[in-house]
């Protein structure tokens, strides 16, 4: 082991990055007050022309956020990062900031002592504990799994900072060290850069330059040929977009629509729109040029609108669900998507995955369009290659063929602890590859989430020893009455406490925080093996071991849409509850269904349940009422309360009368109503019916929804041909469901 100067090394590791415009990383390990002292030392002789502090006790003037407010880096571009983890490691914040480094700079972490920092109180952690555990019994098993990810990757250079031993000591005094086995002496020397790049009509490389032509040819080509962009940051994939606009407004096109998860994620290429067309941008959401608009929308705006334009670009499509994006495809001939590889606010290995299946059901002509050449620094950038690697960035699911003609009788079902997945890197890695396939929104705080959630269980279904299904249950409830009136008056907020705490404050069942819960929280199946019941088969078990340890009910909580509802349904779990607004960024409500396992549970499901469909026909005629019909269908199955409602001698002669044409519509709305509630529900009815049929029920009937705007939406040409279509479809219901007591009369 060789020491060696720390300003010296300091300054070594600075040139080493300006060198090779690939960026360094220093890890500052020790007490907080030293290491920032040897930091600011080091710095007063550095050349850095932008330096952000991402830490709670930042120096007077520096540029600073705290950690929470690191995202807001996205977009932009500095030359050194200090990020203080004494402050509390947010990783998904670590993970956008560092991404706005540029080649040439340098990332610096301050840290506890490395043997001290897995037993660190760290502050950031506070987000995790959750009711009734101490902050005494907190893990923080991925911040050991973050340290020593980063040290064998043999790319950080560490240097230890120890306070004055002496009472009188001055600052100056201090002890630092650097110790340099012949593995980190590499991060020292570099071989100066010699760029293989040219800047021609804006772009810098090549691959952003193509990115650019096949944007402009979505345009001027042939319709119904979209473009899917992939590539990590830094490759210059949001510039392109920006170039492609500019160029696009210059010959000739007048409004290009911009979405994304937020507007933070495309001012880079606002900016880069303004500059090739030599106007400032201002960070607005709009830029308007000669009578051109490039313009954001939101994506759920976006979906409830669809208005037309020249060109719609989605960027970070990765990070959106993809409902949505089918929407948009199918709308839209014209589109373009851009998305990262491996991002961190969500990921675009299940973007890639699953939405090329669907590319190649609908529009078969589509283009791929990787790029590959970093702009912002080199190739082999060692931050880029550690953080993929401390993050699991770039997990990805083993495509080998051991799963081509697996043997289904020959699987295993377990729960495993955090010590078990640390102890088996490759199973933490499959674990988290599968969260990442299944979730547009999978996050590297996801796997903190996994190794360090004090009332996370993560389950795994296992074929010949590789995992092949995987899920995350959250034990909720256990209340006592204090706790449960409190929740109920919406005078505490739990976390972590999901199900009983949303039946209770929204659903206003007082008791349900008493009872027990599990929620599936994520539940995953590899790509190769879909379909052939293995998800069915791990919540099958872990809802026995629910039973067997007398917890009260098994639930979920999602975004509504159709696959994922049925996958539910069929799951033997039912919908007991519907937000009442819209995520922002899916656009769609959330759900949750629910499976009782004790009587207490079964008592608690059928006051639940019987609210849920109380309410449901009243909220489809205002606020749920651009619910799609297929979803409406799909949460009335089942509905028992419905059978409630009379319909009398009078409502049949009515039923009779228009399905027979011999009353109109407007007359006979109110039984017609009560009919479609009744039956509706039951599934061997919604078979009788075509699927124009039942949405036309759904749509005029339960969501008054004006006929014209049926007709309309359901392709019918006008109301003659609608009202046909609605006297069939009710003829099929009242013939094959009568009322006990009642007779239809002919």
């Amino acid at each position: 082991m060789t020491t060696l100067d720390p300003f010296y090394a300091f300054h070594c590791l600075v040139d080493a990055a300006k060198q090779s415009f690939q960026r360094r990383l220093l890890l500052i390990s020790g007490n907080r007050t030293s290491g920032r002292d040897y930091l600011l030392r080091c710095m007063d002789k550095s050349a850095f022309r932008r330096t952000v502090w991402i830490s709670d006790t930042a120096p007077d003037g520096s540029e600073h956020l705290t950690s929470d407010k690191a995202k807001q880096l996205l977009g932009q571009e500095l030359d050194c990062l200090i990020y203080d983890c004494h402050a509390g490691l947010e990783p998904d914040g670590l993970g956008a900031a560092a991404g706005a480094i540029n080649g040439g700079g340098l990332l610096v972490l301050l840290t506890p002592l490395l043997n001290e920092w897995p037993h660190f109180n760290d502050p950031d952690y506070h987000r995790l504990l959750v009711h009734p555990y101490k902050a005494e019994q907190q893990s923080h098993h991925f911040i050991g799994f973050f340290r020593d990810v980063l040290l064998q990757s043999k790319q950080a250079l560490v240097v230890t900072c120890t306070p004055p031993s002496a009472t009188n000591a001055t600052m100056s005094e201090q002890q630092q060290s650097v110790n340099l086995s012949a593995y980190f002496t590499s991060v020292l020397q570099a071989d100066k850069y010699q760029p293989n790049r040219s800047m021609v009509t804006g772009c810098v490389t090549a691959d952003q330059r193509q990115a650019a032509d096949a944007v402009i040819k979505v345009v001027k080509g042939h319709r119904r040929r979209p473009l899917v962009i992939s590539s990590d940051r830094g490759r210059g994939k949001s510039s392109a977009l920006g170039i492609a606009s500019a160029e696009l407004f210059q010959k000739g096109v007048n409004q290009i629509l911009v979405t994304a998860p937020r507007l933070e994620s495309v001012k880079t290429l606002f900016h880069h729109c303004a500059l090739t067309l030599g106007i400032h941008y201002k960070g607005q959401a709009v830029i308007e040029w000669q009578g051109k608009i490039l313009q954001f929308i939101a994506p759920d705006k976006l979906s409830q609108t669809l208005p037309s334009v020249d060109l719609l670009l989605v960027d970070e499509a990765a990070a959106i669900p993809s409902a949505m994006l089918e929407l948009w495809l199918q709308h839209y001939s014209r589109i373009a998507f851009a998305s990262t590889i491996h991002g961190y606010e969500g990921t675009g290995r299940g973007f890639a995955i699953s939405f090329r299946k669907h590319l190649n059901r609908v529009a078969p002509q589509w283009k791929a369009l990787p790029m590959s050449q970093p702009i912002r620094w080199a190739d082999n950038d060692p931050v880029e290659a550690c953080l993929f690697d401390a993050l699991l960035l770039n997990a990805d699911i083993d495509e080998a063929d051991h799963f081509d003609n697996a043997d289904l009788t020959a699987l295993s079902i377990e729960q495993l602890s955090s010590k078990e997945l640390l102890d088996d890197k490759t199973v933490l890695k499959d674990v988290f590859a599968l969260l990442v396939i299944a979730h547009y929104q999978t996050t590297p705080t996801d796997l903190r989430n996994l190794l360090d959630g004090l009332n996370i269980r993560v389950w795994v279904l296992k074929i010949s020893g590789r995992v092949a299904a995987t899920a995350l249950v959250t034990q909720e409830g256990g209340f006592d009455t204090a706790l449960c009136n409190a929740v109920w008056k919406g005078e505490r907020r739990l976390r972590g406490h999901l199900l009983p705490q949303t039946l209770s404050a929204h659903a206003g069942v007082a008791e349900a925080p008493k009872l027990s819960y599990l929620r599936i929280m994520r539940i995953a199946v590899h790509p190769m093996l879909q379909r052939r019941g293995l998800g069915y088969l791990l919540l099958e078990a872990i809802a026995d071991r629910a039973d067997h340890n007398g917890v009260d009910m098994v639930g979920s909580s999602f975004a509504l849409t159709d696959d994922v509802l049925s996958f539910w349904i069929h799951a033997g779990l039912t919908p007991a509850r519907l937000g009442v607004s819209r995520d922002s960024c899916s656009g769609a409500h959330s759900a949750i269904v629910l499976m009782p396992l004790t009587d207490k549970g079964e008592q608690l499901f059928d006051h639940v349940r019987f609210r849920f469909l109380e309410q449901l026909p009243y909220q489809l005629g205002n606020i749920f009422q651009a619910l799609p019909p297929s979803l409406v269908a799909g949460l009335i199955l089942g509905s028992e309360y419905y059978d409630n409602i009379i319909l009398d001698d009078q409502d049949w002669l009515d039923i009779q009368a228009f399905a027979k044409g011999y009353r109109v519509y407007e007359v006979c709305r109110v039984a017609l109503w009560k009919l479609v509630c009744c039956y509706l529900g039951h599934l061997e009815v919604q078979q009788l019916l075509t699927i124009q049929q039942r949405d036309l029920l759904i749509m005029g009937l339960l969501q008054s929804r004006p006929l014209p705007w049926v007709s309309k939406k359901l392709g019918l040409k006008g109301k003659k041909a609608l009202l046909s279509e609605m006297r069939a479809a009710v003829a099929a219901l009242s013939q094959q469901r009568l009322r006990p007591g009642s007779q239809l009369l002919h």
